[in-house]
C-alpha cells in the first residue's frame, strides 16, 4: 500500500484511500496519483460508484503542501502573471474537474481535517459525508495571504451562495462537521464513520442502472449553468432515452407485476 494513494474495489465500488499517518497533505505527487486512479475507474466498467477518503487517522487530506506553494512563489517571485494569462489545469485540477464530469457518482467520506486543497477537492465530489469529532473543514487561505485557488471560491458559491461563500472565506475561518453540516459544506455529518455511511449509500446507487445515474449526473450538474428552457429540454429527451431502453422496460414491467401482487408496493 502506497503512503500517497491506495485503491479498492469490490461489489462496483472503488475506494480510493489518499495519504497515510507519514502523508497528510496534498502535493504534486499525490495530485498526479489521484488524477491517474481517478482517470482508470472512470474508464473501468465494473466500477459503479467512486468513494474517496483519508488514510490518515484525523485526517481527509489536511490542506495543500504549503512548502509546495512557498517553493512555487519563490521560484516565481517578482514575476508579473496577469490576469488574461490562458488557464492551463494541473493534476490537481484535473482530478477535481473528472469527479465533476464522469458519469458515476464520487463520494467524499470526510474522516478528518479538510482545510484549503482538501476542501477544495472534497467539493468537487458529488457527495460530502463528515463524520462528527474534534477537527475542522473549510477555507482559511487567507490567512496566509492568498485564496482558494484549486476552485474553492467557485465551487464554494455555487454549493452555499455567493453571500455565505464570501463570509466564509473573508473570515477565514474552518469550521467543525456539525456546523459544516448545518451550513451545507456538507450532505450529512454522521455520528459513526463517515466510510461506512459513505458505502451505505454507494450501495443503494451501484443498484441502479448505469444509463439513469449517468444521465441524472449530467442533469443536476449542469442545472445551475444551463437556462431552464434548455435544461428542461435535455431532460425530457434523456428521460425519453431511457425510458424506451431495454434496462428501464424491464424494470418498469417488473415493479408493475411486484403492484399487481402487492399493491402498496414502493419504488424502491
Amino acid at each position: 500500500m502506497s503512503d500517497v494513494l491506495s485503491t479498492r474495489i469490490g461489489d462496483g465500488i472503488a475506494i480510493v484511500t489518499l495519504g497515510s499517518a507519514s502523508r497528510i497533505y496534498f502535493d504534486p505527487e499525490m495530485s498526479d496519483a489521484l488524477y491517474e486512479a481517478l482517470s482508470q475507474l472512470a474508464e473501468n466498467p465494473a466500477v459503479r460508484v467512486i468513494v474517496v477518503t483519508g488514510g490518515a487517522p484525523g485526517y481527509f487530506v489536511r490542506h495543500y503542501s504549503v512548502a509546495a506553494l512557498v517553493q512555487l512563489g519563490e521560484r516565481l517571485r517578482g514575476q508579473p502573471w496577469p490576469e488574461d494569462t490562458p488557464y492551463q489545469a494541473g493534476s490537481f485540477d484535473k482530478a477535481m474537474m473528472l469527479c465533476e464530469t464522469m458519469d458515476k457518482p464520487v463520494i467524499a467520506a470526510i474522516s478528518g481535517s479538510a482545510m484549503g486543497g482538501g476542501f477544495e477537492f472534497c467539493l468537487a465530489c458529488d457527495i460530502r459525508i463528515a463524520e462528527d469529532g474534534d477537527f475542522q473543514i473549510g477555507l482559511p487561505e487567507i490567512n496566509i495571504g492568498i485564496l482558494p485557488g484549486g476552485g474553492g471560491t467557485q465551487r464554494l458559491a455555487r454549493t452555499i451562495g455567493m453571500p455565505n461563500a464570501l463570509m466564509h472565506i473573508l473570515m477565514g475561518q474552518t469550521v467543525g462537521p456539525r456546523e459544516a453540516a448545518a451550513k451545507g459544506f456538507v450532505q450529512e455529518c454522521v455520528s459513526g464513520k463517515a466510510l461506512d455511511r459513505a458505502l451505505e449509500i454507494a450501495q443503494r446507487m451501484a443498484t441502479h442502472t448505469p444509463e439513469s445515474v449517468r444521465a441524472i449526473k449530467r442533469l443536476v450538474r449542469g442545472a445551475l449553468s444551463t437556462p431552464l428552457e434548455q435544461g428542461l429540454a435535455l431532460e425530457r429527451n434523456l428521460f425519453m432515452q431511457l425510458c424506451i431502453g431495454e434496462p428501464a422496460i424491464q424494470r418498469m414491467k417488473a415493479y408493475e407485476a411486484q403492484n399487481l401482487t402487492a399493491p402498496s408496493a414502493t419504488l424502491k
